[in-house]
């Protein structure tokens, strides 16, 4: 999400899987994943690709998308309180302690 951040143009799926250092196979799934619940929109390239190249996939961020990365990117870098350090999640490890060693 990050790279999208970064750039104001719309990205292909190749360039946002080399910006996020993983493979394409790994990234194309998130991307559908993530137009799928709004955060981005795509559209196919309306010129003619080179000979050999198939058609790129172009995706940008929608408003929703875009707030929703910054508060994202935030939270992992630490700057913003997550829903875990908050305390209104609980991860269920908490509770290992109370089984002694059988773990």
């Amino acid at each position: 999400m990050e790279a999208f951040l970064t750039s104001s143009a719309e990205l292909h799926g190749f360039a946002v899987a080399r910006a996020a250092g993983r493979p394409t196979g790994s990234v194309y799934p998130i991307l559908a994943r993530l137009e799928q619940a709004g955060w981005l929109e795509s559209r196919w390239e309306d010129e003619h690709p080179e000979e050999g190249r198939p058609r790129r996939r172009f995706y940008s961020l929608t408003s929703d998308g875009a707030a929703a990365s910054r508060a994202t990117v935030l939270e992992r870098r630490g700057e913003l309180p997550s829903a875990w350090s908050s305390g209104r999640l609980r991860p269920a490890l908490r509770l290992m302690p109370r089984w002694g060693n059988a773990w």
